[in-house]
């Protein structure tokens, strides 16, 4: 993607900021300045976070408990995960 050059004046306050939040983040000023303008963006465009929607999801019976240790296994196999929650049901039905 190309680059347009854009000039902004900051006044002191600002530029400390910018320098401040440059170096936590660990980007040049000019990065930093992106990803503020591409946060913003999102911000205001009205759209959910995705990973707001992940909220609970695990809670769900059916997500094997050993999800977190075998998720390759899980990934490579979708429908392992399906018996195994469908297992895991069958046992909690007879308990």
């Amino acid at each position: 993607m190309k680059k347009l050059p854009f000039q902004v004046y900051l006044d002191s306050t600002h530029q400390d900021l910018l320098d401040q939040l440059s170096a936590k983040l660990g980007l040049s000023k000019a990065q930093t300045v992106r990803e503020a303008i591409r946060q913003l963006a999102y911000h205001f465009s009205g759209e959910e976070d995705p990973l707001a929607q992940l909220i609970g999801g695990l809670d769900d019976p059916g997500v094997p408990s050993d999800l977190s240790t075998r998720h390759d296994e899980y990934a490579v196999e979708p429908s392992r995960v399906r018996r195994v929650a469908e297992r895991k049901q069958r046992k909690e039905k007879k308990v």
